[in-house]
C-alpha cells in the first residue's frame, strides 16, 4: 500500500474540512489496473496514516477470509453493468488486529474521457459503533426472544450484503454442535459448504432455478439435509426459508425455520426396513399360499379319484359277493335241493331212506350256513362292543388262511379297546386292505397280523413274506412317511388313517414287508 503524500489523494465527500472528523472515506477501483484509490480518511479510519492507493490484492488480504469470495462476487454485478449501485457490509482488519465493520456503496463511474480504465466509485462508512448499538427491545419482544433462543429449531435471518447470520436461535446453535457465537461470526458461504455434497448440490442449482425463475420477488424453499459437526459425523437438519428482495429487486435477507430430524430420519429408515421385511413376509407367506392352493387341488383331484374309485369297488365287491352266491353257497342250495327231491322220490315208492344219505345232506346246510356267515362277517365284521376288534381281526386272520390256503396269524389282545365304533371299522378294513394287498400284489404266503396299546393310541402291523416294495416311492418331509402311490389299496389305507387321525407307513423289515398303523384310542378326528 502506497502513503506517498506526493501522490494526489481523493477529494472526500464532504470536502476536507468535514472529512476530518466524519467516519466516511471515498474511495475508486480501477477494473484494469486492479488499484484502490482513497481520500485521507481511509487509513485513520482503519488505524494507519492515511493512505493513498492500494492493489485488490492488498485490500483482499485486509479481509477475513470468508468475505474474500462474497467481496468479488460484490463486484461482479457492477463490473458487468447487471447493477446502478450496490450496498453491503464487510469487515477489514485494523492495525491493531480486530476486524472493523463497513457498509461500501459503489457504482460504475461514468468517464469523460474516450478508452479511459472503467472505474468503479464509492464510499466506506464505519458502522462500528451502530452495530455494537443494542436496540430497547420491549417486554414482548424480550419473551419472544428468550423462547427462539432457547428453541432447538432454528430461527435464523442472513443478511446477503454481509454473507452472515444476523440472528440465529441458541438452542438450534448447541444442536448441531456450535455456539450462536460461531455461526453468527461464520460466513455464511462457509457454514454452506458443512452441508453433505449430495445434497448441496442439489440445493445450490434449485435455488439458482428459482433465482432465475422468480426474478427479484420473494420465493419459499424447503430441504432436508446433512450438515456436518466438529467431529466429522453428520445430522440430518430440514429448512424452510424465505429469500426477501430489496426495493430494487436485489436479494437481501434469506429468513429460515429449521429443525433436527434425525430422529425422524432414524424412524423413516426403521419404517422403510420394517416395509423391505414385510414385502418379503408377504412373499413368503404368498409363495407358502400358493403351494397349499397347490396341494389343495391336488387333494380334490385325488378325492375326485378316490370317489371314482369307491364306486369301482362297490361294483367290484358286489359282483364278488355275487360270484361268492352263485358258484359256492346256491351251488350248494342247489345240491341239497337236487338230495331232497331224490329223498322224495324214494320215499314216494315206499323205498327206504340210509340214515348216511341224511346225514350228508345236514352237513351240506350245515356249510352252507358257515359259508352264509362268513360272508356276512366279511360285510359287516364288528358287533357294537368297543372291545370287539381283536376278536374281529383274529377271526379275519382265521377266515384268510381258510379261504386262500396261506398261512395267516393274529397275536395280540382279542379285547383291545376302541371307544368309536366307526373308528373301530376303519381299523379292521385298512387290516383288511392291507391283507388284500399282500395277498394280490405281493404273492404273500404268510401273514402276521399284531394289535397292542401304547399311550392312548392304538398299533396295527401287518407283516408279510411276499414281494419287497419297491424303492422309488416317495415319501413325506414332514412326517417321514410314505405319500399314497398309484396303487387303489394304499390310496384307501392313507384315506381312511386320515380320518382316524392317525399316521401309517409301509416298509422293508428284516426280510418281510411290514405295514404300521398308529390311531387314537378314542378315535381321534372322528370324535
Amino acid at each position: 500500500m502506497s502513503r506517498n503524500t506526493d501522490i494526489a489523494f481523493l477529494t472526500p465527500p464532504d470536502g476536507d474540512f468535514i472529512a476530518s472528523f466524519s467516519r466516511i472515506s471515498r474511495f475508486e477501483f480501477d477494473l484494469d489496473r486492479l488499484i484502490f484509490s482513497f481520500d485521507r480518511n481511509f487509513g485513520p479510519l482503519i488505524g494507519y496514516a492515511p493512505i493513498c492507493t492500494m492493489t485488490k490484492a492488498e485490500m483482499l488480504d485486509m479481509m477475513p477470509r470468508g468475505e474474500q469470495i462474497h467481496f468479488k462476487m460484490f463486484l461482479q454485478p457492477i463490473k458487468h453493468g447487471q447493477s446502478s449501485t450496490i450496498t453491503k457490509e464487510l469487515q477489514i482488519r485494523t492495525a491493531d488486529g480486530t476486524f472493523k465493520w463497513f457498509e461500501v456503496s459503489a457504482r460504475l463511474k461514468e468517464s469523460e474521457v474516450p478508452e479511459s480504465s472503467p472505474l468503479i466509485e464509492g464510499m466506506f462508512v464505519d458502522v462500528s459503533e451502530r452495530r455494537r448499538s443494542v436496540a430497547d427491545i420491549s417486554d414482548s419482544e424480550r419473551w419472544f426472544r428468550e423462547v427462539l433462543e432457547e428453541s432447538p429449531h432454528a430461527m435464523y435471518r442472513v443478511d446477503y450484503r454481509r454473507n452472515r447470520f444476523d440472528y440465529i436461535s441458541r438452542g438450534f446453535a448447541q444442536a448441531i454442535g456450535h455456539t450462536r457465537e460461531e455461526l453468527l461470526n461464520m460466513p455464511y458461504t462457509t457454514f454452506m459448504v458443512s452441508i453433505h455434497p449430495d445434497e448441496l448440490v442439489k440445493i445450490r442449482n434449485d435455488v439458482d432455478r428459482l433465482f432465475a425463475e422468480f426474478k427479484g420477488k420473494r420465493f419459499t424453499y424447503y430441504c432436508e439435509f446433512r450438515f456436518k459437526q466438529k467431529d466429522g459425523s453428520y445430522i440430518w437438519l430440514d429448512d424452510t426459508f424465505t429469500v426477501v428482495p430489496g426495493p430494487d429487486g436485489q436479494y437481501l435477507y434469506q429468513v429460515g425455520f429449521g429443525s433436527v430430524i434425525e430422529r425422524r430420519k432414524y424412524l423413516e429408515r426403521m419404517l422403510h426396513l420394517a416395509n423391505e421385511q414385510l414385502e418379503e413376509k408377504v412373499a413368503v407367506r404368498t409363495a407358502e399360499l400358493q403351494k397349499a392352493n397347490e396341494r389343495l387341488h391336488d387333494l380334490i383331484l385325488a378325492r375326485r379319484e378316490l370317489e371314482r374309485k369307491l364306486l369301482e369297488i362297490s361294483e367290484r365287491e358286489r359282483r364278488f359277493i355275487g360270484r361268492e352266491l352263485h358258484d359256492g353257497l346256491c351251488q350248494q342250495i342247489v345240491g341239497v335241493q337236487c338230495m331232497f327231491e331224490a329223498l322224495r322220490h324214494r320215499l314216494a315208492t315206499h323205498s327206504s331212506v340210509e340214515t348216511s344219505e341224511l346225514k350228508m345232506i345236514r352237513d351240506f346246510m350245515q356249510d352252507a350256513v358257515l359259508q352264509m356267515r362268513n360272508l356276512s362277517r366279511g360285510l359287516c365284521p364288528l358287533s357294537l362292543a368297543p372291545e370287539a376288534v381283536g376278536a374281529a381281526l383274529s377271526t379275519l386272520a382265521a377266515q384268510t388262511s381258510v379261504l386262500y390256503k396261506i398261512d395267516c396269524r393274529y397275536e395280540g389282545s382279542k379285547h383291545a379297546r376302541i371307544n368309536n365304533p366307526d373308528a373301530a371299522l376303519h381299523v379292521y378294513r385298512i387290516t383288511q386292505e392291507a391283507v388284500q394287498n399282500a395277498i394280490r400284489h405281493g404273492r404273500a404266503k404268510g401273514i402276521q397280523i399284531t394289535l397292542f396299546e401304547h399311550k392312548k393310541h392304538l398299533q396295527v402291523n401287518v407283516e408279510n413274506d411276499g414281494l419287497p416294495i419297491v424303492r422309488d416311492e416317495k415319501v413325506s418331509d414332514a412326517t417321514n412317511q410314505r405319500e399314497p402311490g398309484s396303487g387303489l389299496g394304499l390310496k384307501l389305507i392313507d384315506y381312511r388313517v386320515g380320518l382316524l387321525g392317525g399316521s401309517w407307513q409301509i416298509d422293508n423289515y428284516e426280510g418281510k414287508v411290514r405295514l404300521s398303523i398308529n390311531a387314537p384310542i378314542d378315535g381321534g378326528a372322528l370324535q
